[in-house]
């Protein structure tokens, strides 16, 4: 279903990513590419580590549309991202054939406030796994995000049920396309909106699933040492930011 308001708490700390990279010699690269993220503290957003990939190219800068949802974004929404003003922090080896849906997540670090400002908050983050790690089939649970079929800069929901739970994917019934990838899972816990996953697949190939339940999509499951790395990464925000410190910070890598 298409969102009537993504002003409204939780859509409200979505956002869409526009990506730009440039070749190792810096040279600008003619695609953009797009990811939905989400806000999980004043300046760092969450999406999905294969969004944030720079094996074969550097991301150069960023557009961030908070909540948007109009098939024009009013200038309002976007809040430009350059260089030297962000750290990325992945899994490096989160393309591990056993499994490469577990360690398929990232953030970005701000150094502005800007998207925070308009958002007017975040997804809570404090101590998540302890609802993610005790999930059930069948259990009700959200999505929303920019799916690729629909227009640019719609933002879409989904109500659904947990599959099933492996050692660590989220199994999910939502119907997901490319653009979806680093769209928040969420279930609503005494008034609160609690991630417990990151959508990154739209099949479950790799994540140890009962055969049956191949076709459906897959997310990290934010269990505890996913949430104990990604709050590693929150504090990294007190580190200078420099041209390259993605590159060369030592919390980006790992």
């Amino acid at each position: 279903l298409r969102v009537e308001d993504s002003g409204l708490v939780p859509y409200r700390y979505i956002c869409l990513l526009e990506i730009f990279r440039v070749d190792f010699e810096g040279n600008p690269l003619k695609y953009t590419s797009r990811s939905t993220g989400f806000l999980i503290d004043k300046n760092v957003l969450m999406t999905a580590g294969h969004s944030l990939n720079q094996t074969d190219s550097r991301i150069s800068h960023f557009i961030v549309y908070p909540f948007i949802n109009a098939v024009l974004p009013p200038h309002v929404y976007r809040v430009d991202i350059p260089a030297a003003s962000f750290q990325i922090h992945t899994i490096p080896e989160y393309k591990n054939p056993n499994c490469y849906v577990k360690d398929d997540y990232g953030v970005i670090v701000l150094e502005t406030d800007a998207v925070y400002e308009l958002m007017g908050g975040h997804f809570e983050w404090n101590e998540n796994y302890l609802i993610a790690e005790h999930l059930t089939e069948h259990a009700p649970i959200h999505i929303a995000g920019y799916p690729i079929d629909k227009a640019d800069f719609e933002m879409w929901r989904e109500e659904g049920q947990v599959i099933e739970i492996t050692r660590h994917c989220l199994i999910h019934s939502f119907t997901t396309t490319q653009r979806n990838s680093g769209s928040p899972i969420w279930v609503e816990d005494q008034g609160k909106f609690i991630v417990v996953g990151i959508h990154v697949s739209g099949n479950s190939a790799s994540c140890g699933y009962r055969p049956e339940n191949r076709e459906f999509g897959s997310a990290v499951l934010l269990k505890k040492h996913v949430c104990d790395k990604i709050s590693g990464w929150i504090t990294c925000r007190n580190e200078p930011f420099s041209e390259n410190s993605f590159k060369h910070s030592p919390c980006t890598i790992g």
